[in-house]
């Protein structure tokens, strides 16, 4: 039962921010979209920035950073690819995923934790590329540039598939776009 109001919670959290922003986000809003009385959200978590970091630790935990103690010892475009994949299938199962955490991360309801969980995997891909760089398999470009250029593929991609009627996400889909992604990337 716990597990479902949570869930109905954060679908709740996810549906509104792409409605009004995280700005205008209520907890009664949240709590009447997720069909729960308000004291109960309040039950769950102590305010609204308690609910947002919430929301973005669980996110990530489903998503490409979750994978790192996994896929750490495999070669870099393997790790890259197991990453690509993940997050593209969860932002096609949910694309409100991206609104959520482009606002998330620029709003002032971001704890230290959650920006230290955020640097983190930012470090991890930076160190990544740089890896590749030194090895010569990575193109001798800021990875910064590199970082933005794949996950603003990957969000431009997934969103295309989300609203497109005639695309689909496919084992095929995300080989192509993990190989045009790598073929921009790689020496």
């Amino acid at each position: 039962m716990k597990d479902d109001k949570l869930n109905r919670i954060f679908d709740a959290t996810l549906s509104l921010t792409g409605k009004v922003g995280i700005a205008g986000l209520k907890m009664s809003s949240i709590a009447k979209e997720a069909s729960i009385a308000t004291g109960t959200l309040y039950l769950y978590f102590k305010n609204k920035e308690d609910l947002l970091n919430a929301l973005y630790f669980k996110l990530q935990k489903e998503s490409a950073p979750a994978l790192i103690s996994e896929i750490k010892n495999l070669p870099i475009d393997i790790q890259l690819y197991k990453m690509w994949a993940l997050a593209l299938k969860k932002l096609v199962e949910n694309n409100l995923r991206i609104i959520f955490l482009e606002q998330f991360l620029i709003s002032p309801y971001v704890s230290a934790s959650s920006k230290e969980m955020d640097s983190r995997f930012k470090n991890y891909l930076k160190g990544l590329l740089e890896k590749g760089k030194k090895e010569n398999q990575i193109k001798d470009v800021d990875s910064n540039i590199l970082i933005a250029l794949v996950i603003g593929f990957l969000r431009n991609f997934s969103t295309h598939i989300v609203n497109d009627k005639n695309s689909k996400l496919s084992e095929k889909s995300i080989d192509e776009s993990f190989a045009l992604c790598w073929e921009a990337i790689k020496r």
